[in-house]
């Protein structure tokens, strides 16, 4: 495929994503979210901060901004762990156990309420490092902690490269990528030590509320709407990679609201039509990879599958037409000729 076949293929995806019905609480809880200058739609955390957000749990600075790029220190990230989990801390610290938080420190009842509770214990030097950048592993532990997380049965084997059997944080990482927290990389490592960013954490602690929420099929196909609404925002912007989490996301959370309602249609059709999407994104990625072969397979796959939304449920017929239409104009642009600039003949 050419430059100018690619670029096509992503104009197709600017269209309107189906919507499920909203109650006027939801619209009007929609219009209150807090917007940040610097979180754009393209910005593969913009779902999870905006949830986040409007459930008071994050906010942004005094210049409009969340700056989702800047790393989070070990004082903040417990702060947005304890306030997602709804535990209740005091307005002052009476005591301090650590010998590097002072009482009048902001982050000392959040640190000594964590300590009363189990969630943390700090260094063996009698510190708990506030300041220091928050490792993967770190939040990870102290996260599922305070959402009371049995980590007993998570230990002693390794499932991932990078985390030995028998490491203090085995038992968090391993929970974690297998339950779809964090993500593995080609070569199965899922970087215990990475310092993270406070998109990255509001996107742990996004997923982390899906995960609490299973039981709640709306909720489930609420998200998957968020995804999806994302998709077409993620492929015009060149950012695969979160077109493609988005797609997979999508596809999870509607599968467990289908096992949650096995014989709703509302519910099989919006799963067949995540699943439609799913396929579309990898038809779009394949023909930007120039692999004409899988990008055929996947849009004949995704116009099947969307084939079969519409007629699970009808009412999801603009979708799932939208889906077909992409599809096929991805068949049309890998079939045809390329171009080839003109040349100026030799003299």
């Amino acid at each position: 495929m050419n430059k100018k076949s690619i670029i096509a293929i992503a104009v197709i995806f600017m269209m309107p994503s189906f919507a499920m019905a909203q109650t006027q609480a939801e619209t009007q809880q929609t219009q209150q979210v807090p917007s940040f200058a610097d979180v754009t739609q393209a910005n593969p955390s913009y779902v999870a901060i905006r949830y986040l957000a409007a459930h008071g749990i994050v906010g942004g600075y005094a210049d409009g901004t969340f700056k989702p790029d800047q790393l989070v220190n070990r004082a903040e990230a417990l702060k947005v762990i304890l306030e997602g989990a709804g535990v209740q801390v005091p307005a002052t610290a009476a005591t301090s156990s650590f010998k590097d938080v002072n009482v009048t420190d902001w982050f000392a009842v959040y640190i000594m309420k964590a300590k009363e509770l189990g969630i943390v214990n700090g260094n063996p030097d009698g510190t708990f490092a506030p300041n220091r950048n928050v490792a993967e592993s770190e939040y990870l532990k102290m996260m599922l902690m305070a959402n009371g997380f049995k980590p007993d049965s998570w230990g002693g084997k390794q499932v991932f490269a990078d985390v030995p059997a028998n490491a203090w944080f085995t038992p968090y990482l391993n929970y974690a990528g297998q339950s779809g927290l964090i993500t593995k990389d080609a070569q199965n490592n899922v970087y215990p030590n990475k310092e993270l960013s406070r998109g990255q954490v509001a996107q742990i602690l996004y997923i982390l509320a899906v995960i609490r929420n299973g039981s709640d099929s709306q909720f489930l196909l609420d998200q998957a709407q968020a995804q999806i609404d994302e998709i077409d925002i993620y492929v015009a912007s060149n950012e695969l990679q979160a077109a493609k989490a988005a797609s997979q996301f999508a596809v999870d959370t509607t599968q467990q609201a289908l096992k949650n309602m096995p014989t709703n249609n509302v519910v099989l059709g919006a799963a067949k039509v995540a699943r439609a999407y799913d396929y579309l994104v990898n038809s779009y990625i394949s023909a930007v990879a120039k692999n004409t072969a899988d990008a055929t397979t996947w849009a004949n796959q995704a116009i099947a599958k969307a084939t079969e939304a519409w007629q699970a449920n009808n009412a999801i017929q603009p979708i799932a037409k939208h889906v077909k239409d992409s599809a096929n104009e991805i068949l049309t642009q890998l079939s045809a000729p390329a171009t080839t600039a003109a040349t100026t003949p030799a003299k």
